[in-house]
């Protein structure tokens, strides 16, 4: 069955039925068939947000139904899977950089703006608008929506006032200024789509170079399971965006599927039966085998020569089936963000190729565990997102010198500098970061495990302290270990990550 396409416009003029035909041409462009014969539907509001309305409806209730645990870790799946098969077909995940002058500029002269202002401040014109918008939905079936510019505030609403059989196949947004937190004020928004939801298979967002409205960067910022695509140079005008063979590519793929024959990972690949200690050791294979790539011309033959002896010590110690490099056994693309969070930031700060020394780069490292991200079907922001947790985990439990002289770009110290304590300390403290920039659940077990690690440091050191020289090597040791806990409870602090 072929979706409905829902187009929500934006403020000014571009409220009549133009988009149809930019999109419908640029369809052709590349390679899909147009619109005709699909049912196009672009409710109009633009009275609604211009003037006072002699509608009075009520705000439309939330019928986004609440899933278990264990539900929204299968939901979660579902979704990582669908965006990372996009990501592949459209290009990689560019989320942007804040920019503080735009995060406050664009909110404030949208609030000017009588049709925006009245939609982001009046609970009237905002249900009025959504009950128009809803009136314009099918009754039930796919629905692919597409919108722009203040229309994609709109379609947040309406993702949580969907109707019970509505399936939303996709949802793409261009032009939006839903990453800048000041749009949200007094909305329930960032709450109720922090997580995805169950009528919801994707969602794309679209931003311009160019494009001022945007503050310059996505939304995934704010809804973390959102794919952020950048378009360099582009403005904000409609046509530059529906107009774009990446958009087009998307509202095709949606409407009628892939151009190419390729299945989606979780079509193609039955999961193996292997245990985690399997997983672990083709995970590692398979890092160290990107970490390669990466190196140096003059590193590569030594740090090869040292992998395929690791390859051969684990396959005969374990039974491993699969010797290929890298690795390719299909239960590694079932992993979800949740499961694959340790392990991955465990490979990020170890050498893969232990006992054996190699200096492995800060660089080699980040492009390692971003093509690790990818390979395993995560979308590429993923390996950004741990890298970045990492460095800031990092430089937060135990800087350098040169990290306190901010003499260098901001990334994760080298492994081999640190000791047991720190390395656990800021591998548990870059997952909550973690956790927290993708939309993922706590883990509550971290905070009190630091905590009671430290209670257990400060009563051995008051038992040794009085018979000990407070020079002496077990003082200092315990002094370090504490320190490095304390930086660590007092980064989840100012995280917001304490228990409540």
């Amino acid at each position: 069955m072929t979706p409905t396409l829902v187009y929500l416009h934006g403020i000014g003029t571009e409220h009549d039925d133009a988009w149809r035909g930019v999109v419908s041409a640029a369809l052709v462009e590349v390679g899909y068939p147009g619109l005709e014969g699909i049912d196009c539907r672009a409710p109009k509001y633009p009275n609604t947000l211009r003037y006072p309305s002699d509608e009075h409806h009520v705000l439309p209730p939330q019928t986004s139904s609440h899933v278990s645990r264990s539900q929204r870790g299968e939901l979660r799946w579902r979704v990582e899977r669908a965006t990372a098969d996009i990501e592949r077909a459209l290009g990689a995940h560019a989320a942007g950089w804040a920019v503080p002058l735009a995060a406050v500029t664009v909110p404030a002269v949208m609030r000017v703006i009588p049709q925006a202002r009245r939609y982001l401040e009046d609970d009237a014109t905002r249900a009025n608008t959504l009950h128009r918008v809803l009136a314009a939905l099918p009754e039930s079936g796919p629905v692919v929506l597409l919108a722009h510019s203040l229309g994609t505030v709109i379609a947040a609403d309406l993702l949580t006032r969907l109707p019970a059989g509505i399936e939303m196949v996709a949802v793409i947004t261009v032009g939006s200024p839903a990453g800048l937190l000041g749009v949200h004020r007094g909305s329930d928004r960032l709450e109720m789509l922090r997580e995805p939801l169950p009528q919801v298979a994707w969602w794309l967002n679209v931003w311009g170079g160019a494009d001022p409205v945007t503050g310059l960067r996505g939304i995934s910022q704010r809804f973390p399971w959102v794919l952020d695509i950048a378009l360099p140079g582009v403005r904000h005008p409609m046509e530059n965006y529906l107009g774009s063979p990446t958009v087009a590519a998307a509202v095709g793929r949606a409407l009628f599927g892939s151009l190419g024959r390729e299945l989606s990972v979780t079509q193609s690949l039955p999961e193996p039966e292997i245990d985690d200690v399997e997983l672990d050791a083709y995970l590692l294979l398979t890092y160290a085998h990107f970490v390669a790539e990466h190196l140096p011309a003059k590193q590569q033959a030594r740090f090869r020569g040292a992998l395929g002896v690791t390859r051969a010590d684990l396959t005969a110690r374990l039974g491993l089936t699969d010797a290929g490099d890298p690795p390719d056994p299909a239960r590694l693309r079932t992993l979800s963000k949740s499961t694959a969070l340790m392990p991955l930031l465990g490979l990020a700060m170890t050498n893969p190729v232990a006992p054996y020394d190699s200096t492995i780069s800060a660089a080699a490292r980040r492009d390692a565990l971003h093509d690790l991200a990818v390979w395993i079907g995560l979308y590429s922001g993923y390996g950004r997102t741990l890298q970045r947790a990492l460095a800031h985990a990092s430089m937060a439990i135990a800087p350098t010198w040169v990290d306190r002289m901010w003499l260098r770009p901001r990334r994760p110290s080298s492994p081999g500098r640190l000791d047991a304590v720190e390395l656990t300390a800021i591998r548990v403290v870059a997952a909550e970061l973690a956790r927290q920039r993708e939309g993922l659940d706590p883990d509550p077990r971290v905070y009190a495990a630091m905590a009671t690690a430290e209670s257990e440091m400060r009563r051995d050191r008051a038992r040794l302290l009085p018979y000990s020289d407070p020079r002496g090597p077990t003082i200092r040791l315990l002094d370090h270990q504490l320190r490095t806990l304390n930086r660590a409870i007092r980064t989840l602090n100012r995280k917001g990550l304490a228990p409540t």
